[in-house]
């Protein structure tokens, strides 16, 4: 096999992913180490010792542990050495990069999911479906309830959706249970009458019932769908009390081939042993089912592991066959489903090299798909693994010694956007954060959210105080190389109550929820992209007094203007690229040192995401150069405001449906959809304005003859309305792509102000509302007949105070504490006129 080495080196080399495993037990439990080696119970147990599997996996431990081959001295090797000695070498050894957790079995002095991070891997949780079931039935705080199906569901969602951002796929072991020949139309009445029979079965309350089962997965089923999250399901072998005729994946077709879920994606655990050929025939034919062959290695013997993930490709697409360990209780299972996986998957493609099934090159992606491409794009929606990128190349993180990250790192930066829209952080040495602070947070004060513009103090009447504390959790699929400064990252983060627990006064939670609500209703998803304006300003002292001055005088789209910073804005761009950051255009704009960079569009809780690096880098970039870039929307009252102009469009199926077509089209150009949406920012205009332009000085700006869309109406192409439509190019004004809201500058948090145009937007989509007739001239002429927007912050906070539909879906806490914020920046800028000039330094 010597022309197969390449080969061997890539499996061996490569980090795996383990898409399915269990928890790990303290040495002391009662739960024997013998389970280690068989799925048998009791007395069954005691011809474990005659299994294949049972001699060829005790001298692979002991090899590891360099002790004699025997079982007592493999358990007293254990022992002796303790559970952080054995499970870090096993670790090690295994070369895991990433674990997904299914903690819904419960073992005797069981360690929860986020123990097992300190051993290198990134560590996520897998939510078991039936167990979370058992457990609302069995809540103490539940008894003497009366049970219904319909306050059972209410429950079993809200619990499902409190730990959404911690979990990675949802699970089913309905195989062990009822069975898998599941009725995805099983009526509430028959599983009201299934919860009822459980309920009366005894305590604890134990799953058992087909018709109330089938009622839990089919839920949980549209659930998974909703938030893109894979639903895992037993198939196969298992522990004895399941009925192994169930467990054959063919009883699935129903689920298959229900259209309710044909966007779901459905793993099928164990490979699905012994009905591997039934698998692999699914895997072909349904699009959305995927393949893992954990478990069964390595519990079979050399030729049946060997037989199955064999079995599994004769059919299967490549990409849909993924490797786990089903690890649970000891470590030791982990290292050998790895290192038997990498002797199997290397047997099965050096063999298809050898028949021609693969080439060399082909065999060599086919190891990196089956042992971590496959996992990392099937669950790319819900789980962004820990990795660092040195020099263009992926290191991933269990393979990283902490040494290595502090030569290379010295800093990660966690940053936030407050409720008054100034870029905060918390700055953490590269040790801790990898070490502690990316799977649990740092603490947060609540009072932090109370901040304003002008003080570092809580506004009066916010509802938040220096008592109390939330989490601060980074958001790791946010996390980058800072360009500028080459030994820092820095990342984004949720505010959490515990970990995987929204507070209900984070912004990116807040636009988070809002765009899964439209997205659960409407099945929309809105795009957004960002228009930034700033001006670069010059320093200098004079009287012994800082002043700042433009940094030329040239006019709009100058080419000497542009030629004057062309230097800044290369880094600039190459900072974007980095940061993965779409630059479509740059150019001066019409104030003296003003420039704009648009962003490319991208769904609205990214492009939110990519404003605040966007700022971020600007500013720094600028800095680095002895300039000050500002955002703040009116630093010259003479001179051209700045905005952050945002164009929105509504997306379905990878398709523009905010667009007219043949099918939906308005008079206007746009979608019946588009228009209702559209309709609904547009009613809820003056409320959003506390969001958009959420300062005194937001309102310098919008000005009647500015561009900045002072007067309540919206045009086609009419640059001088609040909203403005906008063709695509190449098109006619018969059809539009996107409209514009002009409001938006850079003093807003952009999730919020977001958040605030979803709701505004789903507001006009449930009232079915429809756009007054557009303006197509210069509404400054029809001043006597148009309404002005809010000339002043006051008059926004007022709007946004009587605003009902807004306070019902952003929350009624949040709009709190914006209308505090809001009403005291009114306060201090109208005593203090001139205070508006500092904000140069903070927006």
């Amino acid at each position: 096999m010597g022309k197969y080495s390449e080969l061997r080196a890539a499996v061996e080399k490569v980090a795996v992913v383990d898409a399915h495993a269990h928890n790990l037990v303290a040495i002391d439990s009662d739960y024997s180490f013998l389970n280690c080696f068989s799925e048998a119970e009791g007395e069954a147990l005691a011809s474990v010792h005659h299994t294949l599997s049972f001699k060829r996996n005790l001298r692979d431990i002991a090899k590891l542990y360099n002790c004699e081959a025997s079982f007592d001295a493999v358990d007293r090797h254990r022992k002796s050495s303790g559970i952080f000695s054995v499970a870090s070498r096993c670790f090690e050894a295994a070369n895991i990069s990433t674990i997904f957790l299914d903690d819904g079995i419960k073992f005797d002095k069981m360690h929860d999911w986020e123990w097992h991070t300190r051993f290198g891997p990134t560590v996520r949780r897998i939510l078991r479906i039936e167990q979370l079931a058992e457990t609302i039935l069995n809540d103490e705080r539940y008894i003497g309830s009366t049970w219904t199906i319909n306050s059972f569901t209410k429950i079993f969602l809200a619990q499902i959706e409190s730990v959404i951002d911690q979990i990675v796929a949802l699970k089913s072991i309905a195989a062990y249970r009822s069975g898998l020949q599941i009725d995805t139309n099983v009526s509430d009445l028959v599983a009201e009458e299934g919860l009822q029979q459980d309920l009366h079965g005894g305590k604890p309350v134990r799953l058992m019932n087909k018709g109330f089962i089938d009622y839990i997965f089919t839920c949980s089923l549209s659930v998974a769908q909703t938030f893109s999250l894979p639903m895992q399901i037993h198939t196969g072998f298992g522990d004895k009390d399941l009925d192994l005729r169930q467990c054959n994946p063919l009883h699935l077709r129903t689920v298959l081939e229900d259209v309710r879920f044909s966007r779901s994606r459905i793993v099928l655990l164990h490979a699905s042993y012994p009905y591997s050929k039934e698998a692999s025939y699914l895997a072909s034919v349904y699009p959305q089912v995927y393949l893992d062959f954990g478990l069964a290695v390595p519990m079979l013997s050399v030729q049946g592991m060997v037989f199955s993930v064999s079995e599994l490709l004769h059919l299967a697409p490549i990409n849909k066959v993924m490797y786990s360990s089903d690890g649970f209780a000891f470590p030791e299972l982990y290292y050998l489903g790895s290192r038997r996986a990498r002797e199997v998957v290397f047997t099965v493609l050096s063999n298809a090299c050898e028949d021609g099934d693969l080439t060399i090159d082909e065999g060599l992606q086919a190891v990196e798909d089956i042992f971590r491409q496959n996992a990392l794009r099937l669950y790319s929606s819900s789980v962004v693994l820990d990795s660092v990128d040195f020099n263009n190349s992926t290191i991933h993180k269990n393979t990283l010694k902490i040494e290595t990250l502090l030569e290379d790192y010295a800093f990660v930066r966690i940053i936030w956007v407050d409720t008054s829209g100034q870029h905060r952080c918390r700055v953490i040495p590269v040790k801790r954060f990898y070490e502690i602070v990316a799977n649990t947070g740092v603490g947060f004060p609540v009072v932090a959210m109370a901040l304003t513009s002008f003080l570092d103090g809580p506004a009066d009447g916010s509802n938040l105080t220096g008592t109390g504390e939330v989490r601060l959790m980074p958001d790791c699929s946010t996390k980058f190389q800072v360009p500028w400064s080459k030994k820092e990252q820095m990342v984004l983060a949720y505010m959490q109550i515990k970990p995987g627990v929204a507070w209900e006064y984070c912004p990116r939670s807040c636009l988070r929820r809002v765009t899964e609500i439209m997205k659960d209703e409407v099945n929309l998803v809105v795009n957004a992209g960002f228009e930034n304006e700033f001006y670069l300003l010059k320093r200098f002292i004079s009287d012994g007094k800082e002043h700042f001055v433009p940094f030329d005088s040239t006019p709009y789209c100058s080419a000497s203007g542009f030629d004057a910073v062309s230097s800044i804005f290369q880094e600039v761009n190459a900072a974007l690229q980095a940061l993965n950051i779409s630059v479509e255009q740059i150019h001066a704009e019409s104030g003296k040192g003003q420039f704009e960079i648009a962003l490319g569009h991208s769904c609205c809780t990214s492009a939110a995401d990519n404003l605040i690096f966007a700022r971020e880098t600007i500013r720094s970039i600028a800095r680095q150069h002895g300039l000050l870039a500002t955002f703040l929307p009116k630093y010259f009252l003479d001179d051209i405001g700045s905005g952050s102009h945002v164009h929105l469009s509504l997306w379905k199926d990878g398709r523009n449906v905010f667009m007219g077509s043949e099918d939906s089209r308005t008079p206007y150009g746009m979608s019946d959809v588009g228009e209702k949406f559209m309709a609904g920012v547009f009613y809820h205009l003056p409320s959003i304005f506390a969001f958009t332009a959420p300062l005194p000085n937001s309102y310098d700006r919008i000005q009647p003859n500015t561009w900045s869309g002072a007067y309540h109406c919206w045009g086609r192409e009419n640059r001088e309305a609040a909203l403005r439509t906008a063709c695509p190019p190449g098109i006619s004004q018969e059809v539009v792509s996107n409209f514009e809201i002009k409001s938006f500058d850079g003093c807003a948090n952009p999730h919020l102000g977001l958040a605030s145009i979803v709701a505004a937007g789903l507001d006009g989509l449930r009232r079915n509302l429809s756009l007054p007739k557009p303006i197509e001239i210069n509404p400054s002429i029809l001043d006597s007949e148009l309404k002005r927007l809010p000339k002043g912050l006051h008059e926004s906070v007022e709007a946004l105070a009587e605003d009902s539909a807004l306070k019902d879906l952003l929350g009624e806490k949040l709009i709190t504490t914006v209308l505090a914020i809001r009403k005291a920046e009114i306060d201090h800028y109208e005593k203090n006129k001139e205070a508006f000039k500092e904000l140069i330094h903070k927006y």
